[in-house]
């Protein structure tokens, strides 16, 4: 029995002496990654430093080399094209608007878009006498013969033309 105690004193006295090493180990580490991140910090202060006279160095440069009359004069431009602009943009928006107006009165007016009825055809964008014959099933010569008064190297867009 006294060994059992005995080993067992042994080795409760050992544990605070690893604990203490572990501590001592984990202490050391941060003390590492602390001055790591130190050394990069002040690298990174030194790195803005240096950016920051260069910066300052360029502005200074800029400021000599730039002509107090010439940045007027741009500036000068700037402030004709802004106005050009409004003016400009204030023409375009009126002509939309009457353009707006003109199709609100053509359609209060009643003009009414031609309505194709049986053997009739209306002239759309790309229209051809040949694709209009081949549609109907019949030839260019019967739609010139139906139609005499159509030129057809010139078809109206929105025209009638007879079919049959």
């Amino acid at each position: 029995m006294e060994n059992d105690s005995i080993s067992s004193s042994s080795s409760e006295s050992k544990l605070p002496l690893i604990v203490g090493i572990v501590g001592f180990a984990l202490g050391a580490a941060g003390l590492v990654l602390a001055l790591k991140a130190k050394s990069g910090a002040d690298k990174a202060s030194a790195d803005v430093a240096n950016i920051s006279g260069t910066v300052a160095e360029l502005s200074g440069q800029i400021t000599a080399k730039a002509n107090t009359s010439d940045v007027a004069a741009l500036s000068g431009d700037l402030a004709q094209f802004k106005a050009d602009s409004k003016t400009s943009f204030e023409t375009l928006q009126a002509s939309i608007e009457k353009v707006g107006n003109a199709k609100s009165k053509a359609s209060t007016t009643g003009s009414k878009a031609a309505v194709a009825g049986n053997g009739e055809h209306i002239i759309a964008k790309g229209d051809l006498l040949g694709t209009i014959a081949k549609t109907y099933g019949t030839t260019v010569k019967s739609l010139l013969d139906l139609n005499p008064g159509i030129n057809p190297n010139n078809l109206k867009l929105g025209s009638k033309i007879k079919t049959k």
